[in-house]
């Protein structure tokens, strides 16, 4: 069966279909997890992977905050909607399932001979309806599954929950097979579902925009360019751009009132880029404030993995960090939808429109930075000494913040062997001016003294520049081919 609306995702089919032939091959059972953001494309994932298949199989799903009864009578509609149901389904589901425990021990009857899939979607959901649900699939598991030719697949959207229900001290811990992470769609790869014939430039614009999530990208299809989809965006209350922000945010940070506020403080921020200095000030600045932005942090960037860190290339000085919303998405949400909802709600979306013609251009010069950065280290094996061995690339600056470059990439031994400057405007290339002011950097960052000379633009350099590299958005775009 074809699906011509889906795209991308060789990379998570190739396993899928690797660890369903190694079931069917071996006639024993494999588990695996399947986790990644809201609205990253896992459940459309694992249904195309289920259609495309040969096998029976069965899906249900966990639903949050809904009573067991009702996610009961859910889940013996959703398997009795599969187009290949499983053998036994009709008699072991002839009466309703009183809980998840239940439900659990039943599908191992409904298994036939044959190999099958096996598929729980929001496993945690289901396990928070059910403490000790994981127990219980353990046991299960361990006693009959794990001994027949079955394909089970958890899949979940809260990241850290996953990360504990597989730790070392749970009951399932030891007994995956293999863990898949769902990434939003890569910019090859929007570029695909974007379909017809997009600039380079407009591809990254969409990137920006969209942070690669499907249903974003899908959405932007319909608009001949990105102008027109936020103008869409913001011209009424309740669009795709504004609404899936909010429906990741509130079940991220559900009851986490400072995450949340702290969290703002950030994507409040022009370009999005803070230290914790600015931050505290936006909160008070108070030691109140400062112990409750540390123990937010602790949440945004080491459980919910929302915020990321940026350290000065080579240097790790507690004190130069800097924070950005790590989703492209979110933080251009925060920057150009958030502050406009009421106004779009009583009918002046003008002036949200307004706001983003003014600032899109600042906004996204920084805001790509990560993302060229990505370009950059992907394209490094291809690439002609000393440039092949480029193992890491980041931005520098320094405590004053008079100097700021965007690309500093060094090699295994730490030694640096590039630096780069990112000129991205609609229009012009990277001139010699350019190229002159970036050479100053050799003198100003440490071990840059013969560092290669990196120019990136839109649409490259002026003919003849000197410089040891030039990238357009072309060549940064087919560092994901």
């Amino acid at each position: 069966m074809s699906d011509s609306s889906f795209f991308g995702r060789s990379r998570e089919l190739e396993i899928l279909n690797g660890e369903l032939e190694r079931v069917v091959t071996s006639g024993s059972g494999c588990l695996m997890a399947i986790r990644g953001r809201r609205q990253v494309g896992k459940s459309r994932l694992v249904e195309h992977f289920l259609q495309q298949g040969r096998v029976p199989y069965g899906s249900v799903v966990g639903l949050k905050g809904t009573p067991v009864e009702v996610q009961m009578h859910r889940a013996l509609e959703t398997l009795r909607s599969s187009t290949r149901p499983l053998p036994g389904l009709d008699a072991v589901t002839a009466v309703t399932p009183s809980n998840w425990y239940d439900l659990l021990s039943r599908l191992g009857l409904a298994l036939g001979s044959d190999p099958a899939i096996l598929v729980v979607d929001e496993f945690p959901w289901a396990e928070e309806a059910s403490r000790g649900l994981d127990g219980l699939l353990q046991s299960v598991w361990d006693q009959d599954l794990s001994r027949r030719p079955v394909l089970m697949i958890l899949v979940g959207s809260d990241q850290a929950m996953m990360d504990r229900l597989f730790a070392h001290d749970r009951p399932l811990f030891g007994r995956l097979d293999q863990t898949v992470v769902v990434q939003p769609f890569n910019p090859a790869e929007t570029a695909q579902a974007l379909g017809g014939v997009r600039s380079p430039m407009a591809v990254f614009d969409a990137q920006l925009v969209t942070g690669g999530f499907p249903e974003l990208v899908t959405h932007a299809r319909r608009f001949g360019s990105l102008t027109k989809l936020v103008e869409d965006a913001l011209s009424r209350p309740h669009t795709v751009l504004a609404d899936v922000a909010q429906i990741n945010l509130g079940g991220e940070l559900a009851d986490a009132g400072n995450i949340r506020v702290v969290l703002e403080a950030i994507g409040a921020d022009e370009i999005g880029v803070v230290n914790f200095s600015r931050i505290a000030s936006t909160l008070g600045g108070s030691r109140a404030a400062e112990t409750a932005i540390v123990r937010a942090m602790d949440a945004l960037v080491g459980v919910k993995r929302i915020v990321a860190v940026d350290v000065p290339a080579g240097r790790r000085n507690e004190r130069l960090k800097r924070y950005r919303i790590a989703d492209s998405y979110l933080r251009f949400w925060f920057a150009f939808v958030a502050p406009h909802l009421r106004n779009i709600e009583v009918g002046r979306s003008d002036l949200a429109v307004r706001a983003f013609h003014s600032s899109w251009a600042t906004w996204r010069g920084k805001a790509i930075e990560p993302l060229l950065r990505e370009a950059l280290l992907r394209l490094a094996p291809r690439l002609a000494p000393p440039l092949d061995g480029i193992e890491s690339v980041g931005g520098w600056w320094d405590r004053s913040g008079m100097y700021e470059y965007d690309i500093v990439a060094s090699n295994r031994s730490s030694a640096v062997v590039a630096i780069g400057s990112i000129k991205w405007r609609e229009k012009g290339f990277f001139d010699p001016r350019d190229l002159a002011t970036l050479g100053k950097a050799r003198s100003v960052i440490p071990g840059a003294e013969r560092a290669s000379l990196v120019a990136v633009a839109p649409q490259g350099a002026t003919s003849g520049l000197a410089a040891d590299l030039v990238l357009d958005a072309g060549d940064l775009l087919g560092a994901w081919v």
